[in-house]
């Protein structure tokens, strides 16, 4: 269906003032009126609400109260079965400028429903997702774990790279002893190497979107499962919606696939003996249930997933991370995008392992940053094609693009490694000198103190868990 068509400014504060003065709920409108912005933004919103209204008492039919009370008195009205819902299913809608309840036609812009849902004006049956979220669902950062098989698995979902298409294992420098296997029962290794070769960076978002949501209530208790939707996940991820406000087909499906990938991980843990499979390698996380499924673009998708961290978070220490939403949100459709959001997370990651340092300006080594990031072996392969410029620009892209995030304050090289690079400029050694370079970040302080207090709640959890071990015994 078509988007609404926006008349201008003034037509749409005329519209809003003349149909909530009419209804005894005069709008504030602002003053002067916008042309862009978020004012504008406000205005249209309110335009919109209206709008609506001004639809449903054109084309809809009034219901009066005894059919409406006949309708509900035939049903007894159950938790998650309201009275809303129940009138909705007969096309039946409460509209609260106009008193009444009217009738919709089968065919019914959606633009009509989200904007009534949006303005209050309707029952949010009508149009869930449209409802405006409170502030608190708008904080900048989601608490993810920040324990070492956490982020290793952060790591090899972001692609197929570093993982053995031979074994279909991941190993890394960086959490020795520890080892994913990618495994799928009655599946062949031929079948299973090609889903590898399909993981991308979403992945690695919705692993950080169900650590955080895990972790949404209950930071003491990991094991609580957690029922998701494709459609929310999309949402979360910042994806575009489909002009009529619906989750595009592709990112349902995109979403399912990361999913999927996440159910194939398999962690084998330090102590593992060369036979010893039995306690040792464990599910990444396990499904506990599957809504119903239904075809998107020919692949079956089920509505829903029901899942638990697996067995093996219980061993190890509890540890949380702030990552900024925004880089979770930000597409994966350029490579500085791609980059800014390997080497962003990776510097959450490193400012929580290195808390108890509080200055707000850091340095850390450009090869260790990119190996962090799992973007060494891309930036070699580049320098091989004699392509290493388009490193540098990327790196340094990626950097800017994190201060508009609000990962940092600014950034540069440190000055001593700045004046090393202007030296090696030209010069066959200038790319050792990069990446033995040091990067300097002004860090913002809400964002240390984030980290601060993410730590003293660790702190706490450890002494209540230890002073009711003492207690058990």
């Amino acid at each position: 269906m078509p988007r609404q068509k926006l008349p201008p400014a003034t037509e749409m504060a005329r519209f809003v003032a003349e149909l909530s003065r009419r209804f005894g709920d005069e709008a504030q409108l602002p003053d002067p009126l916008p042309t862009r912005g978020p004012a504008f933004e406000q205005l249209k919103a309110l335009y919109q609400g209206w709008a609506a209204v001004h639809w449903v008492e054109q084309h809809g039919e009034q219901v009066d109260p005894e059919t409406v009370a006949s309708l509900l008195k035939t049903s007894r009205v159950r938790a998650g079965n309201s009275t809303d819902k129940q009138l909705w299913r007969e096309r039946i809608l409460y509209v609260v400028p106009l008193r009444e309840h009217y009738r919709l036609p089968s065919k019914v812009w959606q633009w009509v429903l989200r904007a009534g849902v949006a303005a209050g004006h309707f029952p949010t049956v009508v149009a869930p997702d449209a409802v405006t979220l409170p502030a608190a669902e708008s904080q900048p950062y989601l608490i993810t774990m920040g324990n070492k098989p956490a982020v290793m698995i952060d790591r090899a979902t972001r692609g197929p790279d570093g993982w053995d298409d031979m074994t279909l294992q991941y190993h890394e420098a960086f959490e020795n002893g520890l080892v994913l296997n990618y495994f799928e029962e009655n599946a062949g290794k031929d079948a299973l190497r090609q889903q590898l070769m399909t993981l991308d960076p979403r992945t690695s978002d919705v692993w950080r979107l169900l650590t955080a949501k895990a972790l949404e209530h209950e930071q003491d208790d990991l094991f609580t499962p957690i029922t998701i939707k494709p459609g929310e996940l999309a949402k979360a991820l910042g994806l575009k919606p489909h002009p009529n406000g619906s989750v595009r087909p592709k990112d349902l499906l995109r979403c399912t696939d990361s999913l999927f990938h996440l159910e194939r991980l398999w962690l084998t843990l330090p102590d593992a003996g060369p036979d010893d499979d039995e306690g040792t390698r464990q599910r990444v996380l396990a499904v506990m249930a599957r809504g119903r499924s239904r075809k998107v673009e020919g692949q079956s998708i089920p509505s829903s997933w029901t899942i638990v961290l697996g067995t093996w978070a219980k061993y190890f220490p509890r540890s949380f991370a702030p990552i900024f939403r925004g880089l979770v949100e930000l597409p994966a459709n350029s490579a500085t995008n791609l980059w800014a959001k390997q080497i962003g997370t990776e510097l959450s990651y490193w400012l929580r392992e290195t808390a108890g340092d509080r200055a707000t300006v850091r340095y850390i080594p450009v090869q260790l940053l990119l190996q962090r990031a799992s973007l060494m072996q891309e930036v070699l392969d580049l320098r091989e094609h004699k392509n290493q410029n388009r490193a540098f620009e990327r790196f340094e892209a990626a950097l800017e693009l994190l201060g508009t995030l609000g990962l940092h304050e600014r950034w540069s090289y440190e000055v001593r490694s700045a004046a090393a690079m202007d030296q090696a400029q030209g010069k066959p050694e200038f790319f050792e000198t990069w990446l033995a370079s040091f990067v300097e970040l002004q860090v913002p302080e809400a964002f240390l103190r984030s980290i601060a207090e993410l730590t003293q709640r660790e702190s706490g959890t450890l002494k209540s868990r230890h002073l009711t071990a003492v207690r058990g015994r």
